[in-house]
């Protein structure tokens, strides 16, 4: 289940150690990336803290109050869990799911571009060639131009986060960044035969990959980099059921479940405006 949250609870000294250590040992077999809440045995102590597991250790949550993700802020608990998930280094494969308008891929984008300042790490944007409800992938072919021209439909999405996450004012720098190809847009039927190094790879609108797509994207994926899968169940174009996906078998494998290098997180509040909001309530009903 994602954002499932393990409680435990300890005394004061042992929450005070984990603060300075950052870390305690997971001796409570709990699945590598769950969010565990700590908290005083004191019901009358307002003293508690809030880790993520690996195999072996509970690594203390930054709150991210003050440090951010290239100026993002998170705006509530999962975003938090998000946040920390992607600033681990621990985990290189990492799945957000949500609706629209809940940050998963501008979250994303965000931490691709503090590695790309920090780290000299590329950045490979990438998700489906298929149009809403089409249920037809694979359509470069009809349309004219070369690969940036027939992709730019598609890519419109990454261009109005990257500007968001840059600034508007950031537009000549953003093209060089494009030019140089340390940003670059990677559909998924080109990465065949690739392999992404010192990168972080973003695959948006993953819940329309069926498992052979999906794993030829994962596969390709090689040393120091990470990538994030970012969709919404709720919004499959493809022609198959959430449960026929290959984002559904990734998730449920007990092989990613038992990983010590995957992640996920349920993002569910939208901040996009009222009608998404309301487009969001009404797929619930």
């Amino acid at each position: 289940m994602l954002n499932k949250v393990y409680k435990i609870q300890a005394e004061k000294s042992f929450i005070d150690s984990f603060y300075k250590e950052k870390s305690i040992n997971n001796t409570y077999d709990f699945n590598p990336g769950a969010l565990v809440y700590i908290a005083d045995v004191d019901l009358s102590s307002s003293s508690s803290a809030l880790g993520i597991a690996t195999k072996s250790k509970i690594l203390l949550c930054n709150s991210f109050k003050e440090k951010s993700l290239s100026g993002f802020l998170p705006k509530d608990l999962n975003q938090v869990f998000y946040f920390n998930l992607l600033d681990k280094e621990q985990f290189l494969l990492t799945v957000c799911l949500g609706a629209a308008g809940t940050g998963k891929t501008s979250i994303a984008i965000a931490k691709s571009l503090q590695d790309y300042f920090d780290k000299k790490r590329k950045v490979y944007l990438c998700k489906p060639t298929i149009m809403v409800q089409s249920h037809e992938n694979n359509v470069f072919g009809p349309v004219p131009g070369d690969i940036n021209e027939k992709y730019a439909p598609y890519i419109g999405s990454f261009e109005i986060v990257l500007n968001k996450v840059l600034g508007q004012n950031s537009k000549h720098y953003l093209d060089m960044m494009f030019k140089n190809k340390h940003v670059e847009f990677m559909p998924v039927e080109f990465t065949r035969g690739c392999t992404f190094e010192n990168c972080t790879f973003i695959l948006d609108e993953v819940q329309n990959l069926s498992w052979h797509e999906l794993k030829t994207v994962l596969s390709r994926v090689g040393e120091n980099s990470s990538i994030i899968l970012c969709g919404d169940p709720d919004q499959i174009d493809a022609k198959f059921k959430y449960q026929e996906s290959g984002l559904y078998k990734l998730i449920n494998s007990n092989s990613f479940k038992k990983s010590d290098f995957t992640s996920s997180v349920l993002l569910t509040k939208q901040y996009r405006g009222k009608v998404p909001d309301l487009i969001y309530h009404i797929d619930k009903e």
